[in-house]
């Protein structure tokens, strides 16, 4: 089994695109599917779902590090004005 998430030392970041991902998610989606009951729940492996979770969080953290990082560059762009 390949990994859910790949380390990059280039960029010091986490990679969540990986292919064992998508086969992840591509899971998920069929068992969510295959199982969906008609009061709308469905059944899918706990470690899939925890997989899910953990790059849902990565990418949160990631978006708030780039917001910020945008954000100060903003202030200094606004200070050379």
């Amino acid at each position: 089994m390949s990994a859910v998430f790949h380390f990059s030392r280039r960029s010091m970041t986490v990679i969540t695109d990986t292919a064992a991902m998508r086969n992840t998610l591509n899971r998920i989606n069929q068992d969510a599917v295959d199982s969906l009951s008609h009061d709308g729940e469905c059944t899918v492996k706990v470690g899939d779902l925890s997989a899910l979770l953990m790059a849902y969080r990565i990418e949160l953290n990631k978006n708030k590090r780039l917001k910020k990082t945008l954000d100060s560059q903003t202030v200094v762009a606004s200070a050379l004005l």
